[in-house]
């Protein structure tokens, strides 16, 4: 669906650092995407280029929101450890329901 040169492009839009954080809308119409929705090509396309080693960070809740490309060490770190965080918080609450499932439902139960 994507290659190299969308990764290019999208590369050219978005900036270094933080204080340069551009919104996914705004990307989405300098790439003439839809900008209806969550931006779903948009967040593909930047999903694509993190696989394909671009380092791009976001923020939704602290000023400037949007993204970016980081070349702080310290900033991705603290970047990766929010995510990971995320990522536990999501399978811890997944674990909670398939056990509240699992004693409500004992013949019944999700593995």
């Amino acid at each position: 669906m994507f290659n190299q040169n969308d990764i290019n492009t999208l590369v050219q839009i978005i900036s270094n650092g933080r204080q340069n954080a551009i919104t996914a809308d705004n990307i989405a119409q300098r790439l003439g995407y839809p900008v209806d929705g969550n931006q779903v090509k948009t967040r593909e396309l930047i999903g694509y280029a993190i696989d394909n080693g671009t380092v791009i960070l976001s923020s939704s809740s602290q000023a400037p929101k949007g993204y970016w490309i980081s070349t702080d060490r310290q900033e991705t770190l603290d970047y990766l450890d929010s995510l990971e965080n995320r990522a536990d918080e999501i399978t811890d609450r997944a674990n909670n329901l398939r056990n509240g499932w699992n004693n409500i439902n004992p013949n019944n139960q999700i593995e």
